[in-house]
Parts: structure tokens; sequence; C-alpha cells
């Protein structure tokens, strides 16, 4: 789910906050996250059900807090991941594919597809027929998406270590014609490289800004885009085996965390070895500032873009392309898979419509909720696709998902005194520092810096989240998910039912 292949800190980062060190910024991140992830440890063998974070808050907090947070951070929000997994297939998975084996083997034809899954119809129309599959994938079984998991993470893992060995053993020296071979296979663009950094500059780009602390520390909330996903195994603990096992819920969270956050570094670390810090910047202008002369036929130097220019050989590009791929299209399965179980949750506590938590008896999976969060979907994908405006809320996904675990990580520190039973039935009840649970201090420490970086996108323009359009849209959100739970309370006392009632207790598994 931390998607090796989310591109946006190598690009947006250097456009957006220049002087900031990439490799730093993301190891920041996993640390931030390391007491985050600590604290779904816990709050998973304490509830091990799934609904996760729903689950979570609404057995610490009650059903207000609970349904407003999830229902408008999560299953509306990551309604926009479902859009993103179909813009990264489209653009970051197929698109590059072609354009390469175009560029490897001279053959126009695959140059020309590779283009049109840059364009809005073709990724609109990848978008839906991705969000489809994944969905007839899941309601067939969910034994069928375990299998085709197994393959989706072998094929990520080929694509990652096969552009890292090609990055690492790349030098800006010998680079930089490869680029400008590929540009000119292409676009028919001569002198690529050098005419995109004299636009850079002639914008005001500084292609040698000195340190930033500041930038740096924003750099953290950008790739908090992969690794905050380190605890989203959550919302289905209880399809998970051992669940209420403490060493395997944090060799799933942490330990999945650790190792994401390190690759990740290492592919910041293999970007500058084979372009330099320089090409980095211009390659940002090309994304932050739309600089057109940065830009191959329009196509932005995404990290797998850059390893396909330097690799010049079809094998190479097959191996990255389809990886891509399937990794692309794995997140919008993590979308359904995540989201349904949190919707049957709402759904078993009466807050959503009775039939979304009916589970197929044949192929038991909810059915119901994986076609009507795919229908929710395509306006999203279409929003996404067709309106320019909307492209600039890319990181509220992060911002939306990040309060809620943030407030999940306050859920956690105040579990032991607000569902005390609970948690003294707990593995992790016995480890405390002193009288003090672990839970507890973890929970406000992930509360206090995770809190941080949720805020500093409310205030940093560079991080796309300070316009009137994102203010209305996050706090719409916001106010629709408190209206709903309103309505629904209120809906079932007329029927006689407190749904308050079902927050003490432990939900059915």
């Amino acid at each position: 789910t931390m998607g090796l292949i989310f591109p946006w800190t190598y690009l947006w980062a250097p456009g957006a906050l220049p002087g900031g060190k990439m490799v730093w910024g993301i190891l920041l991140a996993m640390v931030i996250e390391i007491p985050i992830a600590l604290v779904y440890v816990w709050l998973s063998t304490a509830l091990p059900r799934s609904g996760g974070d729903y689950v979570f808050q609404s057995r610490v907090f009650g059903g207000g807090v609970a349904f407003t947070v999830v229902m408008s951070g999560y299953v509306i929000w990551i309604l926009q991941w479902v859009a993103l997994s179909g813009w990264l297939l489209s653009y970051l998975g197929f698109a590059p594919l072609f354009l390469g084996l175009g560029a490897t083997t001279g053959n126009v034809a695959m140059s020309s597809l590779g283009l049109w899954f840059t364009t809005s119809t073709g990724i609109v129309i990848t978008s839906i027929l991705n969000a489809f599959v994944a969905m007839m994938i899941l309601t067939s079984g969910f034994k069928n998406y375990v299998r085709f998991q197994t393959v989706m993470i072998v094929g990520t893992l080929i694509a990652f270590f096969t552009m890292l060995v090609v990055l690492f053993t790349g030098s800006p020296a010998t680079s930089m014609g490869k680029i400008d071979t590929f540009a000119e296979a292409i676009a028919g663009t001569q002198n690529f490289v050098q005419t995109a950094m004299d636009a850079s500059v002639a914008n005001g780009v500084d292609l040698n800004p000195p340190f930033s602390l500041l930038a740096t520390l924003l750099v953290a909330p950008i790739a908090w885009t992969s690794l905050q996903w380190a605890t989203y195994s959550a919302q289905q603990n209880g399809e998970i085996k051992n669940a209420r096992s403490f060493n395997s819920q944090a060799f799933i969270i942490v330990g999945s965390l650790i190792f994401t956050g390190i690759l990740l570094a290492i592919l910041a670390a293999a970007l500058e070895k084979a372009v330099g810090t320089e090409f980095l910047y211009v390659a940002g202008a090309g994304y932050w500032l739309g600089l057109p002369e940065a830009l191959i036929s329009g196509f932005y130097l995404w990290p797998n873009m850059i390893a396909v220019a330097l690799s010049a050989s079809p094998f190479i590009v097959l191996l990255i392309g389809i990886g891509y791929i399937l990794n692309s299209h794995q997140i919008v399965h993590n979308c359904y898979i995540g989201m349904t179980r949190v919707m049957v949750a709402m759904s078993l506590d009466r807050l959503l419509p009775e039939w979304i938590s009916k589970v197929d008896e044949k192929r038991h999976t909810p059915v119901n909720a994986h076609l009507a969060y795919f229908i929710a979907s395509i306006p999203v994908i279409l929003v996404y696709n067709l309106w320019g405006a909307w492209a600039g809320l890319t990181l509220g996904v992060t911002f939306a998902c990040g309060y809620v675990f943030v407030i999940t990580c306050l859920a956690g520190s105040l579990l032991p005194y607000r569902a005390k039973d609970v948690y003294e039935a707990s593995p992790g009840a016995k480890y405390k520092l002193g009288n003090t649970p672990w839970i507890t201090i973890l929970g406000a420490i992930g509360f206090v810096f995770g809190g941080a970086m949720v805020l500093m996108f409310m205030f940093y323009s560079q991080l796309g989240l300070t316009s009137t359009l994102a203010y209305i849209v996050v706090f719409g959100v916001l106010a629709f998910s408190a209206i709903w739970y309103f309505l629904a309370k209120n809906a079932q006392k007329a029927k006689g039912i407190n749904v308050e009632y079902a927050f003490k207790e432990i939900p059915p598994e």
C-alpha cells in the first residue's frame, strides 16, 4: 500500500522546495511515522476487527467523532486515490512503457500510443477500466486477489530494483546525452537538456540553491504520501491471521514502514547519482511550474521515465513498465479493500444503509460495498482528469488521511482510560514506562508530530492545499460527514434504536 512508485516526492519537492534534501526529508517522514505505526500495533491487537480506524476511534470517542473523521478523511477522500490509481496506471505505467519501447525500437506507432495514455481521454478511459477490473477481481472472491497480489508485489520489486541498478550505474556526464537521445527519438527535440536548463534559469529557477532546513522539513509531508499507509492493513484486521499477535502486527506495520522508507530514500539518492541535483531542479520546474521546455512531449520526467531513457534497452523498459503497471493497478485494490471494510463496520453500527454490509454467501465478500464505491469513484475520476484546478489537490488525500491517522493516535493514547477493559485484555497492556502505558506515550508523540505535518498542508502553499478551492473541499467534506452522522443517528432514534450503544461494544467478527 505504500507505493514504491508514488512519484511526487521526486519532482514536487525539487520544484516547490529548492534547497530541500530529498533523502533526509524521506527519512524524517519515516521516523515521524514510527510512533504512529506503533500505536496501530497496540490498537490492532486490542481490537482485531475489520474497520480499523473507524473501530478504534468509535470505541474510544464514540460515533460522532469517528464517523465524521473517518467518513470524510477516508471513505470520501480515498475516492481520489481511485482516480490517482488510474492516473498512475495510464501516465506512469502504460505511457512510459510504450514511449520507451517506441524510442528503443524506433517504432513510431508505439510512441504515439504512449502519448495517448498521457491525454485526458486516455487517462479517464484507463482509470474507469482500472477501477472496474479491480472491483470484478475482488468481488469474485478474496482468495483470487491474494493470488494476484503476489504477482503484483513481485513485479513491482523487480521493476524497482531494476530501476535502482540503472540509476546507480549512471552519472550526469553520460546521462545527459542519453536523455537528449531519448527526447529526440520521442519528440524530435534536439539539445533537450541544455534547452530545459536555460529555460529553467530564465524562469527564475536556481539550479544550485543553498541548503534550506524548512524546505527539507516540508519534504516530509510529501514523502508521507507513501509512508503513512504502513498502518492501512488495520482496516482488514478481521481477515489477517494472528491479528492479535503483537509481534506479527509489529512486523507487518513497523517492518514494512522501515523497509519502504529506506527504499524510497535509496531511490532519491540513486536519482541524484544518475542525473545530478541540477537536472532534478530542471525536472521539478517542468512539474511545479509547468515549464514546457522541461517536458518531453508534455511528459514529466518521473524517476521511471529517467530510468527508461538511460537504459536504452527494450528488455529493461519492459521490466520497469510492467512493474509500474502492476503497482498502479494494485493501488485501486487497496482502496476498495480498506474502504469496503470501513463501510461494512459503519453499516453494522447502523450509520450507513444495511445493504452495504451484506456479504455474498458464495464469494464471502461485501459485493454491495464494492459496487457502491466503484460508482462513487467515477465522478471523482472525471473531475480529477478534466478539471485542471482539481489536480492541485493531489496531496489533499495525504492531508485528509493524515488527520485520520492523527486522531487515531489520540484514540490510542486514551485507550487505557476510555476503554479500560479492552486495553487491559490486550497483549500490549503489559508494556509500560513506570505506570504510564507505552501506547499513551507513543499516541501523544504521534498526535503531535503527525499533527504538525497535517498543519503544514494548511499553511504552506508549496503543498498545494492553501487555495480557496482546497479550503472549500476540505471543510465541505467534513461538514457533509458530520451532517450525515446527525441524520443517520436521528433516523435510527426514530425507530427506537440508540446507535450509541454500539460504540460501547467490540464489533462482531
